[in-house]
């Protein structure tokens, strides 16, 4: 199946900045038997100063490749939170995007595939809110695939990327496209640090600021410093030597990337991130030179994983643990817990919410947000995660449901029937190798009405009644 990588994604990656002060969290993972509490929306901790905002959200980064970024792990890693598991809400690029914008699940925000990210409500996302509280907004990297023609709204100024140019890439600079010969996240690099050294000097005002770099996607070239760099070995998962796929649906039994293919891969992809981790290096510095760097709350996010093999699948797009689980970072000195690990189930959809929690800016409630500030205290008991089938992917739509001991999958047929369940106890099967739905042996089923109705429920949840 020919693909062009102009027509397969998006991309981003996220930090946010200067907020007030909160309780450091503490990053407990529930009990599975916990009751699910009440979600109640509880004040913000606002202090006097409104906080900068950075957000840095990569493009097909999967968990895991933090190991070839030294300095990200020590700006973020060490020195903020980690949430894991954490979870692409649709992995997908441009809808993964949407998401984050908006703080809504793809069945309320309507982007639902990456050629229709004209149906994303621009005037309830957290650039608008900023915006209208008196940030001042930029954007430099990728978008939504189709809104470069369509226009930009609620940033101040952007350098917005078309398609994948890692090198010579067309670029629309505040309304006017360019060549830009500079490697791609190196670029992106030099904008932030512009914008943030112009902002510091012309006045007090907060600034919001959205760094969305191409890499680690396909074709993932590196930059001409990093072609040659060695990586880090990787022998493959059992999900990649998986033998029996008869258990999969039918667009899994008919993948067939090899592990040789996925090695080349990967390593293209390391390579592309050791530019990241110096974008992220050099932001820092000058947060650092600005005085800032104490006053930011950062996150460090990825729109969705990569299967490299796994189940002999070579993209994104599947309800599966390499697809769906991402990076998911967030660093405020002195107010989140440095090296430490929250696992709530924190998604995609929680981070529009937690920006606005922290720079004390309300949403419209007539357009609820369906995520959760992460700076308040709560818990989840099961994630929500859907896709709708995209033609440059085999991938049908689906929907699924995660909890701490197990996930059930339903797909779907164009007229919304269900056609294929899976599920999967993940204690004791964590590489997703058996599908006890289709193992003929009924007596370890679960409750599959159950199952059913409640994810039904998910799939048109909005605000407070989601999970």
């Amino acid at each position: 199946m020919t693909k062009t990588w102009a027509a397969i994604g998006c991309s981003v990656v996220l930090a946010l900045v200067a907020l007030p002060a909160l309780p450091a969290l503490r990053g407990e993972s529930p009990p599975a038997v916990a009751p699910e509490p009440e979600r109640t929306e509880q004040p913000s901790a606002q202090g006097a100063r409104q906080p900068n905002v950075v957000l840095i959200f990569t493009d097909d980064q999967r968990k895991g490749t933090l190991s070839v970024m030294k300095a990200t792990r020590r700006l973020f890693k060490s020195r903020g939170t980690t949430f894991d598991p954490a979870f692409a809400s649709t992995p997908l690029c441009c809808p993964a995007r949407a998401t984050l914008f908006s703080g809504r699940y793809m069945h309320n925000h309507n982007v639902t595939t990456n050629t229709s990210g004209s149906n994303l409500d621009q005037d309830h996302t957290i650039q608008a809110y900023l915006q209208e509280a008196g940030y001042r907004t930029a954007l430099f990297g990728k978008f939504l695939n189709t809104f470069p023609e369509q226009g930009i709204q609620h940033f101040d100024t952007w350098a917005m990327s078309r398609g994948f140019p890692y090198y010579n890439g067309t670029w629309n600079i505040d309304g006017t496209w360019q060549t830009v010969p500079t490697y791609s996240t190196q670029f992106i690099a030099e904008q932030a640090v512009r914008f943030i050294t112009r902002a510091e000097r012309a006045d007090d005002a907060p600034w919001f600021l959205y760094l969305a770099p191409i890499a680690p996607h396909g074709p993932a070239t590196p930059q001409h410093r990093y072609a040659d760099v060695d990586v880090p070995r990787w022998g493959g998962n059992p999900r990649v030597f998986e033998r029996d796929r008869s258990d999969k649906p039918p667009y899994i039994r008919e993948s067939d990337m090899t592990f040789e293919a996925a090695q080349n891969a990967r390593a293209k992809q390391l390579r592309t991130l050791l530019s990241v981790d110096d974008l992220v290096k050099r932001l820092f510095r000058r947060l650092k030179e600005t005085g800032e760097r104490r006053n930011t709350l950062a996150f460090f996010i990825s729109d969705n994983g990569m299967h490299w093999a796994e189940h002999g699948w070579n993209h994104k797009t599947t309800p599966y643990r390499p697809s769906v689980e991402v990076p998911f970072l967030m660093r405020w000195p002195g107010h989140v817990a440095p090296g430490d690990r929250d696992g709530r189930f924190a998604a995609h959809v929680d981070v529009a919410p937690t920006i606005l929690d922290a720079a004390g800016v309300s949403a419209d409630p007539t357009v609820p947000m369906d995520g959760r500030s992460l700076l308040q205290q709560w818990r989840r008991k099961r994630v929500h995660l859907e896709y709708h089938h995209y033609k440059v992917f085999s991938t049908p739509t689906w929907a699924s449901t995660r909890t701490r001991r197990g996930q059930y999958t339903e797909i779907y047929n164009s007229d919304g029937r269900v056609r294929f369940k899976e599920f999967y106890r993940l204690g004791r099967d964590p590489w997703q190798l058996s599908n006890l739905l289709r193992d003929d042996n009924p007596k370890n089923d679960p409750d599959l009405r159950f199952l059913h109705r409640r994810l039904r429920r998910d799939r048109s949840c909005a605000g407070s009644s989601c999970p």
